[in-house]
């Protein structure tokens, strides 16, 4: 026989309505019968527990360990009641601020420290690279203005040097405006020296990421400044060498009138005064600089002084004697080799001012290109 299938049970329908009905049991209160008896109930002291009897209490039910009641029962298996303690407010209620914030504190300060640190490097590596260009730009310009000024020195002592030159090989010049020509020569060999030293000066280091190009940029201005200051000492040592045979020629076999007759005291004095000419003669030619455009000149006044001593004789003995024909030749032929060599300087000034000339013009001309040029 089949087996009805039970219906499904409504809530409420477990047949309690019957037995209320039939008065077995009391019907449920009413809502306000229940607020009412709420009312009259007393609320139970509230229950405070320490938070180590909490989790002692906890740890005993998890393993069990809890006693048995009176009746052999385990107190895990009912519904035991575990008091916890109430939720503070605080959620660290034990925490002590003076235990972990020096701690806390000095790893805090380390971070700060290791970010400012880099800060720093960045800031560093950052003005790196924006100031040490410009102050390598800056050296340069520096070195640029130097080189500026000193080749404008040299152009503007040309003039001079050109006005020296014309006094020293012009026969007519006075032995004064020949002298007067010394500071002019030592100014431009001195302007020349300043260029070379300024050239050959090394190039200020950088370091090795830091770009070079404005300095590097200024080699070819040192290269023609060698050039230009080597040029200018050279003129200069012309125009030196000329002064020193342009004033030494005419001091050469200094002598007072020469008589052709003379009394015995005359011819004494004279013996000292030619004496005294022989010495400077000799020192003075052995003086004179070795240079081809001087080269006869300065052959014929080392030939005259090596004769000047025997002629001495010759011309004293003469006048003493009285051999006045004798004594005339003599002086003749001191004459004569005086003569020789001023004509041989004169050659030799007119070869030197046809030379230097030209090299001054030229030395002007390539000095103000040079400064032109400068970056």
């Amino acid at each position: 026989m089949a087996r009805k299938k039970s219906e499904t049970q409504l809530p409420g329908n477990n047949g309690r309505w019957f037995l209320e009905l039939a008065g077995v049991v009391d019907p449920p209160l009413s809502p306000t019968e229940t607020y009412t008896e709420l009312e009259a109930l007393e609320p139970p002291p509230p229950f405070v527990a320490s938070e180590s009897a909490a989790v002692t209490a906890g740890a005993a039910a998890v393993s069990g360990s809890l006693s048995t009641n009176a009746n052999g029962e385990t107190a895990g298996d009912g519904d035991t009641f575990v008091p916890v303690a109430a939720r503070s407010d605080d959620g660290l209620p034990d925490w002590q601020p003076d235990d972990v914030s020096p701690r806390l504190g000095r790893r805090g300060l380390g971070r700060w420290l290791a970010a400012a640190l880099l800060v720093l490097v960045v800031v560093a590596v950052g003005l790196a690279v924006v100031l040490l260009p410009r102050a390598v730009q800056s050296e340069a310009d520096a070195l640029a203005a130097g080189y500026t000024r000193s080749l404008t020195d040299l152009r503007n002592e040309l003039p001079h040097s050109q006005d020296t030159l014309a006094v020293l090989t012009d026969a007519a010049s006075t032995s004064e405006a020949v002298s007067a020509s010394v500071p002019a020569i030592g100014d431009l060999n001195t302007r020349g020296t300043v260029v070379i030293s300024l050239a050959t000066t090394p190039l200020p280091s950088t370091l090795m990421f830091v770009p070079r190009d404005p300095l590097e940029a200024l080699e070819p201005t040192r290269t023609t400044m060698l050039i230009l200051g080597a040029e200018a000492e050279g003129i200069s040592g012309r125009l030196a060498t000329t002064f020193t045979y342009r004033s030494t020629v005419p001091a050469l076999f200094a002598t007072p009138d020469l008589p052709v007759e003379a009394d015995s005291a005359t011819t004494n004095a004279l013996s000292v005064t030619l004496a005294e000419s022989l010495a400077d003669t000799a020192r003075l030619v052995a003086d004179l600089p070795t240079d081809p455009t001087f080269a006869e000149t300065r052959d014929l006044a080392t030939k005259a002084s090596e004769r000047y001593a025997p002629w001495q004789l010759e011309y004293l003995d003469a006048l003493r004697e009285g051999h006045t024909a004798r004594a005339a030749d003599l002086v003749v032929e001191l004459d004569a080799a005086r003569d020789d060599i001023a004509a041989a300087l004169d050659v030799a000034l007119g070869v030197v001012r046809a030379e230097v000339d030209p090299r001054i013009v030229a030395l002007a001309a390539e000095t103000e290109t040079a400064i032109n040029d400068i970056p």
